[in-house]
Protein backbone atom coordinates (compact mmCIF):
# COMPACT_ATOMS: atom_id res chain seq x y z
CA UNK A 1 0.00 0.00 0.00
CA UNK A 2 1.45 3.41 -1.23
CA UNK A 3 -0.18 6.79 0.77
CA UNK A 4 0.91 9.36 -1.99
CA UNK A 5 0.42 13.32 -1.45
CA UNK A 6 -1.15 14.58 -4.60
CA UNK A 7 -1.14 18.24 -5.05
CA UNK A 8 -4.69 19.40 -5.30
CA UNK A 9 -5.66 21.42 -8.48
CA UNK A 10 -7.21 24.70 -8.29
CA UNK A 11 -10.41 25.33 -11.02
CA UNK A 12 -9.69 28.95 -10.69
CA UNK A 13 -9.42 31.26 -13.65
CA UNK A 14 -5.35 31.67 -13.77
CA UNK A 15 -4.05 35.10 -12.52
CA UNK A 16 -3.97 38.09 -14.85
CA UNK A 17 -0.19 38.35 -14.83
CA UNK A 18 -0.19 34.86 -16.08
CA UNK A 19 -2.12 35.24 -19.32
CA UNK A 20 -0.37 35.26 -22.77
CA UNK A 21 -0.03 38.63 -24.65
CA UNK A 22 -0.48 38.31 -27.86
CA UNK A 23 -3.02 41.44 -28.49
CA UNK A 24 -2.25 45.43 -29.27
CA UNK A 25 -3.41 48.62 -28.19
CA UNK A 26 -3.54 52.04 -29.33
CA UNK A 27 -4.98 55.36 -28.63
CA UNK A 28 -8.22 55.90 -29.68
CA UNK A 29 -8.59 57.30 -33.42
CA UNK A 30 -11.85 59.00 -32.58
CA UNK A 31 -14.01 59.63 -29.37
CA UNK A 32 -17.50 60.33 -29.79
CA UNK A 33 -19.40 61.35 -27.07
CA UNK A 34 -23.22 61.43 -26.53
CA UNK A 35 -24.42 64.91 -25.34
CA UNK A 36 -27.83 66.35 -24.32
CA UNK A 37 -29.99 67.19 -27.39
CA UNK A 38 -33.11 68.48 -26.83
CA UNK A 39 -36.30 66.86 -28.09
CA UNK A 40 -38.46 69.09 -30.78
CA UNK A 41 -41.04 69.83 -28.13
CA UNK A 42 -38.61 70.70 -25.56
CA UNK A 43 -36.83 73.25 -28.06
CA UNK A 44 -37.13 76.14 -26.29
CA UNK A 45 -33.40 76.93 -24.20
CA UNK A 46 -33.59 75.19 -20.50
CA UNK A 47 -33.22 77.68 -17.45
CA UNK A 48 -30.53 75.29 -16.11
CA UNK A 49 -29.39 72.81 -19.20
CA UNK A 50 -27.45 69.85 -17.95
CA UNK A 51 -23.82 70.11 -17.76
CA UNK A 52 -21.39 68.94 -20.52
CA UNK A 53 -20.50 65.13 -19.98
CA UNK A 54 -16.32 65.07 -19.38
CA UNK A 55 -15.01 63.03 -22.57
CA UNK A 56 -14.91 59.64 -21.89
CA UNK A 57 -11.62 57.57 -21.22
CA UNK A 58 -10.45 55.84 -24.44
CA UNK A 59 -8.57 53.27 -25.81
CA UNK A 60 -8.34 51.07 -29.36
CA UNK A 61 -7.55 47.25 -28.42
CA UNK A 62 -7.33 44.17 -30.76
CA UNK A 63 -9.58 42.06 -29.63
CA UNK A 64 -13.08 40.74 -28.62
CA UNK A 65 -15.47 43.09 -26.85
CA UNK A 66 -16.34 40.54 -24.90
CA UNK A 67 -12.84 39.27 -23.83
CA UNK A 68 -11.71 42.81 -22.74
CA UNK A 69 -14.97 43.17 -20.91
CA UNK A 70 -14.45 39.66 -19.39
CA UNK A 71 -10.78 40.92 -18.37
CA UNK A 72 -11.50 44.04 -16.63
CA UNK A 73 -14.03 41.89 -14.90
CA UNK A 74 -11.81 39.82 -13.91
CA UNK A 75 -9.19 42.41 -12.83
CA UNK A 76 -11.92 43.66 -10.69
CA UNK A 77 -12.61 40.11 -8.88
CA UNK A 78 -8.78 40.19 -8.37
CA UNK A 79 -8.27 43.66 -6.82
CA UNK A 80 -11.69 42.74 -4.18
CA UNK A 81 -12.80 46.24 -5.30
CA UNK A 82 -16.18 46.44 -4.03
CA UNK A 83 -18.94 46.61 -6.40
CA UNK A 84 -22.86 46.57 -6.71
CA UNK A 85 -25.49 47.41 -9.26
CA UNK A 86 -23.33 45.37 -11.53
CA UNK A 87 -24.82 45.13 -15.47
CA UNK A 88 -23.51 43.76 -18.57
CA UNK A 89 -24.68 43.09 -21.92
CA UNK A 90 -22.51 42.40 -25.28
CA UNK A 91 -20.83 45.88 -25.52
CA UNK A 92 -21.68 47.41 -22.20
CA UNK A 93 -20.53 46.80 -18.62
CA UNK A 94 -21.50 49.05 -15.97
CA UNK A 95 -21.43 49.14 -12.02
CA UNK A 96 -20.62 51.41 -9.06
CA UNK A 97 -17.58 50.93 -6.85
CA UNK A 98 -17.70 51.92 -3.68
CA UNK A 99 -15.02 54.20 -1.71
CA UNK A 100 -13.76 54.53 1.74
CA UNK A 101 -12.62 58.32 2.54
CA UNK A 102 -9.55 57.55 2.08
CA UNK A 103 -10.02 55.77 -1.21
CA UNK A 104 -12.53 58.92 -2.52
CA UNK A 105 -9.54 61.13 -1.55
CA UNK A 106 -6.88 59.15 -3.96
CA UNK A 107 -9.84 59.24 -7.13
CA UNK A 108 -12.30 62.04 -6.47
CA UNK A 109 -11.03 65.85 -6.32
CA UNK A 110 -12.71 66.24 -3.07
CA UNK A 111 -11.83 70.10 -2.40
CA UNK A 112 -14.57 71.46 -4.89
CA UNK A 113 -17.54 72.00 -2.54
CA UNK A 114 -17.50 75.83 -1.27
CA UNK A 115 -17.55 74.52 1.88
CA UNK A 116 -15.31 71.75 4.04
CA UNK A 117 -16.76 68.62 3.40
CA UNK A 118 -16.07 65.70 5.77
CA UNK A 119 -17.00 62.84 3.21
CA UNK A 120 -17.45 59.33 5.25
CA UNK A 121 -18.17 57.19 1.62
CA UNK A 122 -18.01 57.81 -2.19
CA UNK A 123 -19.08 55.97 -4.97
CA UNK A 124 -18.08 55.74 -8.78
CA UNK A 125 -20.84 55.45 -11.18
CA UNK A 126 -18.74 53.78 -13.97
CA UNK A 127 -19.41 52.44 -17.47
CA UNK A 128 -17.31 50.75 -19.63
CA UNK A 129 -18.55 50.54 -23.11
CA UNK A 130 -16.66 48.11 -25.84
CA UNK A 131 -17.82 48.54 -30.00
CA UNK A 132 -16.42 46.93 -32.63
CA UNK A 133 -14.60 49.13 -35.06
CA UNK A 134 -13.34 47.20 -37.78
CA UNK A 135 -10.21 46.15 -38.35
CA UNK A 136 -10.16 43.72 -35.45
CA UNK A 137 -9.88 46.49 -33.41
CA UNK A 138 -12.61 47.44 -30.54
CA UNK A 139 -13.02 50.79 -29.25
CA UNK A 140 -13.26 51.30 -25.18
CA UNK A 141 -14.73 54.30 -23.64
CA UNK A 142 -14.75 54.64 -19.41
CA UNK A 143 -16.94 56.91 -18.03
CA UNK A 144 -16.78 57.44 -14.51
CA UNK A 145 -18.89 59.43 -12.52
CA UNK A 146 -18.33 60.16 -8.85
CA UNK A 147 -20.09 60.85 -5.44
CA UNK A 148 -19.42 62.04 -1.64
CA UNK A 149 -21.64 61.35 0.52
CA UNK A 150 -20.78 63.89 4.03
CA UNK A 151 -21.34 66.13 6.43
CA UNK A 152 -20.43 69.74 5.95
CA UNK A 153 -17.71 70.71 8.66
CA UNK A 154 -18.76 74.69 8.74
CA UNK A 155 -19.96 75.72 12.01
CA UNK A 156 -21.56 78.73 10.24
CA UNK A 157 -22.96 77.98 6.86
CA UNK A 158 -23.90 74.11 7.57
CA UNK A 159 -25.73 72.90 4.45
CA UNK A 160 -27.96 70.74 4.43
CA UNK A 161 -26.65 68.24 1.65
CA UNK A 162 -25.36 65.20 2.32
CA UNK A 163 -24.26 63.72 -1.12
CA UNK A 164 -22.01 65.75 -3.57
CA UNK A 165 -21.17 65.02 -6.73
CA UNK A 166 -17.52 65.53 -7.08
CA UNK A 167 -14.94 65.65 -10.49
CA UNK A 168 -12.79 62.53 -11.27
CA UNK A 169 -9.05 62.64 -10.86
CA UNK A 170 -8.82 60.86 -13.39
CA UNK A 171 -6.94 57.65 -11.35
CA UNK A 172 -9.33 55.19 -11.84
CA UNK A 173 -9.93 55.18 -15.33
CA UNK A 174 -5.70 55.64 -16.01
CA UNK A 175 -5.84 52.37 -13.34
CA UNK A 176 -8.03 50.19 -16.30
CA UNK A 177 -6.30 51.60 -19.07
CA UNK A 178 -2.73 50.61 -17.61
CA UNK A 179 -4.50 47.02 -16.92
CA UNK A 180 -5.66 46.62 -20.07
CA UNK A 181 -2.06 48.11 -21.77
CA UNK A 182 -0.35 45.74 -19.64
CA UNK A 183 -2.57 42.99 -21.06
CA UNK A 184 -2.73 44.11 -24.17
CA UNK A 185 0.14 45.24 -25.15
CA UNK A 186 0.61 49.03 -27.20
CA UNK A 187 1.31 49.28 -30.95
CA UNK A 188 5.24 50.86 -31.27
Amino acid sequence: MCFCIVPAVSHQPPPLASLPVNTESRSCSANPVLTYVPSKKTAKKLKNPPPPEPVPTCIEIKGEPLGIQEFLQDMAREQSWRIGENHTSEDLWSFVRYFNPDELEIYADAKVTTEPVKFTVGKAATVIRTSDIGGEFVRVQISVHIQGEGKSADTTLKQPATVWPLNSKGVFEQQLVSALQTRYKPLE
